[in-house]
């Protein structure tokens, strides 16, 4: 075999597009690359899909010193050598520490059809065209997301050297397996010798007038030297490996790069947010998503794992349960699509990958998608009074209205923009986002805005929601207990503390009641309620700390889904109750506890509700 080469577009007699224009084809997404080159390539990935479950996977990878020297064989001969992205091929190749992503999907179709675009090919035969050749060229594929068939720049956007390998597989016509492997990239147009170049440039089987990739046992064999994913059995799909790519931190101003586990964890994050529809378990065909960073395994949340996403994954199901359309444009009538929510308790968002996307705290926020189930964006809408109250809603696009919002969208598929459209079209993606304001509305209720809860609230602390929601670390959520057990809770940072509210201490000094000239100092709640089971007995635990000399007394109320407190509950509905207070193992009944000469801490000790998040609180009495 002779040894690939690199082959520099020149420009045509009646014109091309530079390198530079295909680059900015994805114009300034607000996004980071990564989060990009997520949603993009799972796009890429989900419209190839060929009937069942797709599995995508995210590699972070240093190439492995038995690796190297093939990258330096293979890809150093011929390379072009233009630092205008800040480095240039050749350093990076020529590096001690090469780096790549590679981001790959199996159960695809792969990437066949004609290797030139001077050749007819059918409709559903374009997809080497389409994503390797074309520009804008969106594939064929029914119910798929892309719309401008730009995405493929999002892995050269990924690139801090702008340069890209794509290892695919596919069966021809007569269902035989073929391979491809070619090199790309996108650097800047340049003029040599008086002959005008592009700034494309590809790597493979230099041809007249193109560039041929390297096909079946020449591309496979090159592929295993190069340490690439390699395909098993019978598999079909594409591998994309971004050279170089950019780690750099998005939620930090100066974008510090981040290691490449902490990137890998990114990865993971971003791809949860952004593709968890197409994950859910109950789906007829579902995304599988992996993700490794030097070889470790990222864990990839997911509704089993993170209460926020869970949340989403119920509202969706409340979506897709509708019986009809329930957001409506009135003038002109047309039915636009399909809202769900659930209201949830204690649970928080913590993931930056999310926080990218605008969430944070406790979810006020309704996901936007349409026919791929991709997520477009998230609507942030008001929140509720209560800070660990909040409402996950979903809302999806009728199938009769999928095309006119995705020409609303831009190239990166993450808003839906009216001023992009005229006539009734503008009008349904003007009326979309009134509509759910005004759900949202009714979702908050009247009475959020007024409403003011004074104590320190705990998230949801029933025993069936603590046991729907168990094992989800980091959101708030409880543990359940044996009977006759006592358990500790999961680490938890505590909500925030209002002032003069009873988990205040430095507010509550100066409105305390005052005896005999002196101020009482509020009481503490200390740390997170627990669990507690005594005499088959369920009940909650809260700590607190009482200052010498000082009287007070326990509440606990049923917080609603708006958020404000409950004050009486509906007939035969139970109640949370104050049992009373735990002390040196001894427990004293009544809501009120009396301090002697010294301060302690105590458990105040309640009655658990199932499905109610309670709002514990203790108050100086004279």
């Amino acid at each position: 075999m002779s040894t690939p080469t690199w082959y520099a577009q020149p420009f045509r007699p009646d014109g091309g597009i530079t390198a530079e224009g295909l680059r900015n084809q994805l114009g300034r997404p607000s996004l980071s690359v990564l989060t990009v080159l997520v949603r993009e390539s799972a796009q890429n990935s989900w419209d190839a899909k060929q009937g069942g479950d797709v599995d995508y996977q995210l590699d972070l990878v240093t190439v492995s010193p038995a690796h190297r020297q093939a990258w330096v064989q293979f890809l150093v001969p011929g390379v072009p050598n233009d630092s205008s992205l800040g480095r240039s091929l050749p350093e990076v190749l020529r590096s001690q520490s090469i780096r790549y992503l590679a981001v790959s999907d199996r159960g695809t179709t792969g990437l066949g059809g004609p290797t030139r675009s001077d050749v007819h090919a059918e409709p559903n035969k374009r997809a080497w065209l389409s994503f390797v050749l074309n520009s804008g060229e969106k594939q064929d594929v029914d119910g798929g997301g892309g719309t401008y068939g730009y995405g493929k720049g999002a892995f050269f956007l990924a690139s801090r050297v702008g340069t890209v390998l794509i290892y695919t597989r596919f069966r021809d016509e007569a269902g035989g397996l073929r391979s491809r492997l070619i090199g790309s990239s996108l650097l800047s147009s340049v003029t040599v010798d008086e002959v005008p170049y592009t700034g494309r440039y590809w790597w493979g089987r230099p041809s007249e007038g193109h560039c041929e990739p390297l096909k079946d046992q020449d591309a496979d064999m090159v592929a295993r030297a190069l340490g690439l994913p390699d395909f098993r059995g019978e598999e079909t799909g594409t591998t994309v490996v971004v050279l170089d790519p950019n780690l750099a931190d998005p939620l930090v101003e100066d974008l510090t790069e981040m290691t490449v586990e902490d990137a890998g964890r990114f990865l993971a994050d971003a791809a949860a947010w952004n593709l968890w529809p197409l994950t859910l378990e109950d789906r007829d065909s579902r995304l599988r998503i992996a993700v490794t960073a030097h070889g470790a395994q990222m864990e990839v949340p997911s509704e089993r794992t993170d209460a926020v996403l869970a949340n989403f994954a119920a509202a969706y199901r409340a979506m897709r349960t509708t019986a009809e359309p329930n957001i409506r444009c009135g003038n002109p009538k047309k039915m636009l699509g399909r809202f769900g929510y659930v209201d949830t308790f204690g649970a928080k968002v913590i993931s930056p990958a999310a926080q990218e996307l605008g969430l944070s705290g406790s979810p006020h926020h309704v996901c936007c998608m349409r026919r791929p189930d991709l997520v477009v964006q998230y609507l942030e809408q008001p929140a509720k009074a209560h800070p660990d109250v909040g409402y996950a809603g979903v809302f999806k696009v009728e199938d009769d209205l999928d095309a006119v919002f995705a020409k609303a969208e831009p190239p990166t598929h993450d808003a839906w923009i009216d001023a992009q459209l005229a006539g009734r079209e503008a009008t349904f993606v003007r009326v979309y986002r009134r509509r759910l304001n005004e759900e949202s509305a009714k979702i908050v209720g009247p009475k959020a805005r007024e409403a003011k809860v004074v104590g320190v609230p705990v998230g949801p602390v029933a025993q069936r929601l603590g046991f729907l929601l168990a094992g989800i670390g980091g959101t708030g959520a409880a543990e359940t207990v044996p009977v006759n057990s006592t358990v500790d809770p999961p680490a938890w940072s505590g909500p925030p503390q209002q002032p003069g509210g009873s988990g205040d201490p430095a507010g509550s000094r100066n409105s305390a009641p005052s005896v005999g000239g002196r101020k009482r100092q509020r009481p503490v709640l200390v740390g997170r309620p627990m669990f507690r089971s005594r005499g088959g007995r369920h009940m909650l635990a809260q700590k607190v700390r009482i200052f010498a000399g000082t009287s007070v007394r326990g509440t606990a109320t049923v917080i609603t889904g708006d958020g404000s407190a409950e004050t009486a509950g509906p007939v035969g509905s139970a109640q949370p109750q104050i049992i009373g207070w735990s002390h040196q193992n001894m427990i004293l009944g009544g809501e009120i506890f009396v301090a002697g000469a010294e301060s302690v801490e105590v458990d105040l000790l309640i009655s658990a509700v199932e499905d109610a998040a309670i709002d514990i609180g203790v108050e100086v009495v004279p």
